[in-house]
């Protein structure tokens, strides 16, 4: 009897925890009633163009010729690339999908002297405002009048620090210098206003500015006035959504945002996990302006009366002299699919391409603790770990983003309508690695699932036999089949969408692009933990094919299981003859896909290299690899070589794969130590002298390189040579592997690059000074002392601690273009 009752007791038990982990491992979503849309209430500039065209916004959205719109907006600073690639950058931009480039207008870049405006050069807004335009690329314009953007003063010139009344209020001195500066850009941008058929859509006022008070709301608006009168007028008006700011005002929208880090934080120990990975409805990251504000309270993104936007997710982070955080790309796009599936329906980021502060006639243009701000930031080097970097680079972060923006470009109409839920059990903080992440954003019962299993700095757990519950509208309940998912990563699963007339019930692979052709092909990606799994109802569909084989149907419905190490067709054939095509790529052939458009077709090319699209040519590119691959689809399209090089073609399946080769062009880098660096000193200075502090801490004395070469006491020396570069080289880029404090890099006295060192190597386009014909260069390191008071990652200085300093290695890596022309 005992026996039978000890039995009976463990079954029971086993069955208890059975249920509890499986309920841990159940999640449901109820479906919210449809939300109210308010329209007309928001106070914009003329949203029409002549020839018809229209941007307006609800409180959910923004529309584009009367249509949900969503915005992907990458922020470049024109001043800090130099303007021969501004071109290229701007192509860079658009095919990682960006749709609207955000730029600073710095004062002290325009008007370093009072009164004498230079727009010229690397400074001729005017210019990069036409590329944008040629490409097709919408611009917001940030006027400042103070900007930030660690630079000199925000951006104020040195002049206008000392007018009397002081600045950023509403000081009738300080407005008379802000109106003739908007005077210029209105001049500058005079008919390139969408109201003018051209470009620039929206205007950001001041920056990182509280408007918490009356007198404070009235200086935003004064400004804003002021920029109209300038014949600044354009669709949309925002203003940083910094805390506490009055949330009733109807002139300006408030934009967000939220890093990986905080290289600005005082602190030089590790920070506390981010909330940033965590699903929920804060607006706001309370790291955003510590520095400047302390730690700040949250803002809620619910009940607004504006669309949930974005304009500072930070495409990475500048590091700081004391503060040096290593970024990953997942550090970056997590925080980015987190953002969407809370509910933003505007996604902007700061940096998205990283560059080089320029120097002044008057002084260096960095922010530094010399001018009284928190941070000592590099004098020239602003690469922010960007998706694209300083010289120009790809880094992973963008072909990740890459993939994000596929599917808000070609499903954002139908995502912008749908609203935010989240799940009966979340995690409450970021220290969770066991609760799933996730978020449902619905329009009635169709919307999409966000799932991320990524926090900085924690090791997340695989998540196995997930189980996601929705409960719909009308009392259904739609259940998604059992889900693996690993570590990393981040999944958006569809349910009830429309594909070309057919009803998605739900899918376990991600939405990408939609390739508008006569036959159109909606692309999906695989994840590699998570079975690919579609569901279709039957209800007009006469055959199914995947990969060349028939499917059957289940009663009302088509269950399609793939594999995910490969991609698959599938081909809908509905009872009319339309035919629809389903093309479900790897997670690796997503990243490095690129949709092209030519003329009214839609193509796909998948392949290692870079591809940079332009309305005449395509250009594809490898660094330090002469050999080339492509796959492209459809496999009918026809490529033409514009350099007549020799290439391979063959049809592999649903694709054309081309190969072909370029001569490689071997080319050394001498580097030797240089024991005589006095012989490096200009006779005369080449720029004017940086502002260094008179007196700093040993703990943290901040970089002791200059602008104008100097020796400095127990630095290393390297005399670097570069071959010149041969025609069939677009350029190459210098790679220096080293350690120490600090690297800079000098032409002829000059600085021309320099490096905080964060574990990463030092990078720096030879291309830029082939074009001034001088390939020699001095390098500087200064090694890094122990007992100096800055964070570093754990790593990174555990390889100080066994290392040498200096230069480990250093090499030269070529560029290789190769133009194409596309016909159908």
């Amino acid at each position: 009897m005992n026996f039978r009752l000890s039995r009976l007791l463990l079954l029971c038990i086993s069955l208890l925890m059975s249920t509890y982990v499986w309920s841990q491992k159940d999640y449901t979503v109820v479906l919210p009633k449809e939300s109210p849309l308010i329209e007309g209430h928001l106070k914009q500039g003329t949203h029409l163009s002549p020839s018809g065209h229209s941007f307006s916004l609800n409180n959910l959205y923004y529309l584009k010729d009367g249509q949900p719109w969503y915005p992907v907006m990458g922020e470049i600073h024109y001043g800090r690339v130099p303007r021969a690639d501004w071109e290229e950058s701007i192509l860079k931009m658009k095919a990682s999908g960006v749709t609207v480039i955000a730029t600073y207008v710095f004062w002290n870049y325009h008007e370093e002297k009072e009164n004498t405006y230079i727009w010229e050069g690397n400074k001729d807004l005017r210019h990069f405002l036409e590329l944008c335009h040629q490409h097709g690329m919408y611009v917001w314009l940030r006027i400042g009048p103070w900007c930030h953007g660690e630079v000199r003063y925000g951006g104020f010139p040195d002049w206008l620090m000392g007018i009397e009344g002081g600045v950023r209020k509403d000081n009738p001195v300080y407005l008379k210098h802000v109106e003739r500066f908007f005077n210029e850009i209105g001049k500058q941008a005079e008919g390139m206003y969408f109201k003018n058929e051209g470009p620039v859509i929206g205007l950001q006022i001041e920056n990182e500015y509280r408007f918490d008070s009356r007198t404070r709301l009235n200086h935003m608006l004064n400004l804003k006035r002021i920029a109209i009168q300038s014949g600044m007028d354009v669709p949309y008006y925002t203003a940083t959504g910094w805390p506490k700011s009055d949330l009733k005002q109807t002139e300006l929208i408030p934009v967000w945002g939220g890093y990986p880090e905080a290289p600005w934080s005082s602190k030089v120990t590790e920070l506390a996990l981010s909330r940033n990975y965590l699903f929920s409805s804060w607006a706001s990251d309370p790291a955003v302006g510590a520095d400047l504000l302390g730690e700040q309270e949250n803002t809620t993104s619910k009940g607004l009366q504006y669309p949930y936007s974005t304009a500072e997710m930070g495409g990475g982070n500048q590091i700081t002299y004391h503060r040096r955080p290593v970024i990953a790309a997942k550090d970056v796009v997590a925080q980015s699919y987190v953002k969407v599936g809370s509910g933003a329906n505007m996604m902007g980021y700061y940096m998205y391409h990283g560059g080089s502060n320029p120097i002044g006639k008057y002084s260096t243009l960095q922010e530094s603790k010399a001018t009284k701000y928190p941070n000592d930031y590099p004098i020239i080097n602003y690469d922010f770990n960007a998706p694209i970097g300083e010289w120009g680079q790809l880094n992973e972060s963008y072909y990740d983003l890459k993939t994000l923006h596929a599917f808000l470009n070609d499903f954002g109409p139908h995502l912008a309508t749908t609203v935010t839920t989240f799940p009966d059990k979340r995690p409450l903080k970021p220290g969770d690695n066991e609760t799933l992440r996730m978020s449902v954003r619905s329009h009635g019962n169709s919307g999409y699932v966000f799932i991320n299993n990524y926090q900085r700095l924690l090791e997340m757990k695989d998540l196995s036999d997930i189980r996601i519950r929705i409960q719909q509208q009308g009392g259904t309940e739609l259940l998604f089949p059992p889900l693996n998912i690993a570590s990393g990563e981040q999944l958006i699963m569809p349910f009830n969408i429309d594909i070309n007339g057919h009803l998605l019930h739900y899918a376990t692979v991600q939405p990408l692009y939609i390739l508008k052709n006569k036959v159109p092909t909606y692309v999906f990606l695989s994840h590699p933990a998570t079975a690919s799994e579609l569901v279709f109802s039957a209800g007009q569909l006469k055959k199914v094919m995947m990969d060349g084989r028939p499917v059957k149907n289940t009663g009302d419905k088509y269950l399609l299981k793939c594999g995910q190490e490969k991609e698959h067709l599938i081909v809908l054939s509905a009872v009319n003859g339309r035919q629809t095509k389903i093309l479900l790529l790897t997670q690796e052939q997503a990243r490095r896909s690129w949709k092209i458009q030519k003329g009214n077709e839609d193509l796909l090319c998948i392949t290692s290299s870079q591809v940079i699209p332009s309305s005449e040519e395509i250009t594809v590119r490898n660094v330090d690899r002469n050999q080339f691959e492509m796959q492209i689809y459809p496999a009918d399209s026809r490529w033409k070589v514009r350099e007549g090089i020799s290439v391979k073609k063959r049809k592999q399946g649903e694709f054309q794969v081309i190969r072909f080769e370029v001569p490689a062009v071997p080319l050394q880098v001498s580097c030797r130590k240089e024991q005589n660096p006095d012989s490096y000193v200009p006779q005369q200075p080449v720029y004017p002298e940086d502002n260094r502090l008179k007196e700093t801490p040993e703990s943290c004395p901040g970089p002791q390189y200059f602008v104008n070469f100097k020796p400095v006491p127990s630095s290393l020396y390297y005399a670097v040579s570069v071959p010149q570069l041969p025609v069939s080289v677009k350029n190459a880029y210098l790679m220096i592997d080293y350690t120490g404090d600090t690297g800079a890099l000098y032409n002829k006295g000059a600085l021309i690059a320099d490096d905080y060192y964060w574990g990463g190597p030092m990078m720096f386009d030879t291309g830029r000074m082939k074009r001034q014909g001088s390939q020699e260069y001095l390098l500087q390191i200064i090694p890094f002392a122990p007992e100096v008071n800055i964070y570093l990652d754990p790593s990174v200085r555990k390889k100080l601690e066994l290392s040498s300093q200096g230069v480990r290695s250093i090499r030269i890596a070529p560029v290789y273009d190769v133009k194409f022309d596309i016909t159908k």
